[in-house]
């Protein structure tokens, strides 16, 4: 009897340390995971202010790259966890015959999800707020959000759609030819007025832009307005008007 409560003790004790050692993990790891995105949010943040920066392609990089984070912080948290209790995870995966094979295949959708793309993001093949269709897939939309396993379209009818990246094909993107983009300017509540009129005149003098309105974007007002113009032209297009923007 006495060895008996011996090893309850013992085994109560052992409860009460992997417990806390997993409270502990888990504290660090939550706040290692805010830290770094902070860190991200306040990088691309400071990046959108910057005079020649395209902010649609800012927040794209800006969304891959939390999304990325999550995913990787999640990942090393649960292996972190299971190896804290003492589980072989990577013995398990090995022998864990149907559930092992269903696991590669998950990992292998998730590995083509991130490598397919991981291109797209790189050889910009698009932006939020490009209108796209994808062949084979009879989906046409504008796109709301790049992540790092799918991308977001609002269709015509108003539909969200996830496209998993490992079913992207091929896509046309009907932003290039004629595109348009966005030119936003940071403002505060106090040079809202000032610059908005500011905005508008210099607006006049050029019919491809369009003032947008007043967008939020990672907690900071921006005055939008779009410039449409063929490819060939927009980026010099895009460098004249921003310069009269900032001329105050």
């Amino acid at each position: 009897m006495r060895l008996l409560k011996m090893n309850w003790e013992d085994f109560g004790q052992l409860l009460l340390d992997k417990a806390l050692t997993i409270a502990l993990v888990s504290v660090l790891f939550f706040i290692l995971y805010q830290a770094c995105s902070r860190i991200v949010k306040k990088l691309f943040k400071n990046y959108s202010e910057q005079k020649w920066t395209d902010t649609s392609r800012i927040l794209t990089l800006s969304r891959l790259t939390t999304s990325a984070l999550h995913y990787l912080t999640v990942f090393l948290y649960i292996y972190t966890v299971l190896g804290l209790i003492g589980v072989p995870v990577s013995n398990i995966l090995a022998g864990a015959g149907i559930l092992g094979v269903a696991l590669g295949f998950a990992g292998r959708d998730l590995v083509a999800d991130i490598i397919n793309g991981f291109f797209i993001i790189v050889e910009h093949q698009i932006n939020v707020g490009d209108t796209v269709s994808f062949a084979g897939l009879d989906i046409e939309g504008v796109v709301k959000t790049v992540g790092i396993r799918s991308i977001t379209v609002i269709g015509a009818d108003g539909a969200t759609t996830f496209i998993p990246n490992r079913n992207i094909a091929a896509l046309k993107n009907y932003s290039y030819k004629e595109r348009t983009i966005n030119l936003d300017v940071p403002v505060t509540p106090d040079t809202l007025s000032k610059t908005k009129a500011h905005i508008l005149e210099v607006n006049a003098d050029y019919p491809q832009t369009n003032f947008a309105g007043i967008v939020n974007i990672e907690d900071k007002l921006f005055i939008r307005s779009t410039l449409t113009a063929p490819l060939t032209q927009l980026s010099l297009l895009k460098m004249e008007i921003l310069d009269k923007y900032y001329e105050q």
